[in-house]
């Protein structure tokens, strides 16, 4: 649909639906370059990590729909793609955020379950989607 679109505070590289099941994807492309050094790892991982939830921002807060009206009360999914391999510290985040947002009590869940502007959410890898859903 889109590249490099601007929404809110975060950069989302792609936007797209997926028509058979009309859910949306904001797509964010982290390809590194990945850190040498074990102390640099902290600011990549807070700076991907910033991103995901600014992301989450967009669905949850509305600014999605804002954008593109056919997405309000749909399915949306964050999707990090990494065409050249994704490093263990990155897959390690990238899980623990998604058991975060589904963790009953975390601000992220409630917040994903209270919208009306989507109807499910979820995080996942390039990797792991089927591209028919």
């Amino acid at each position: 649909m889109v590249d490099n679109l601007r929404m809110h505070t975060a950069i989302i590289n792609l936007v797209t639906e997926n028509p058979s099941t009309g859910e949306f994807a904001l797509i964010l492309v982290e390809d590194g370059p990945w850190p040498e050094a074990n102390s640099d790892w902290s600011d990549c991982l807070s700076r991907i990590q910033n991103r995901l939830y600014d992301a989450i921002d967009i669905a949850v807060d509305g600014h999605l729909a804002a954008k593109y009206p056919n997405a309000f009360g749909k399915k949306a999914r964050i999707q990090i793609d990494s065409p050249n391999g994704v490093p263990d510290r990155v897959s390690n985040l990238i899980s623990t955020l998604r058991t975060a947002i589904l963790t009953e009590g975390d601000e992220y869940y409630s917040a994903i379950k209270k919208s009306p502007y989507i109807s499910a959410f979820r995080i996942v890898m390039g990797h792991e989607v089927n591209p028919h859903n």
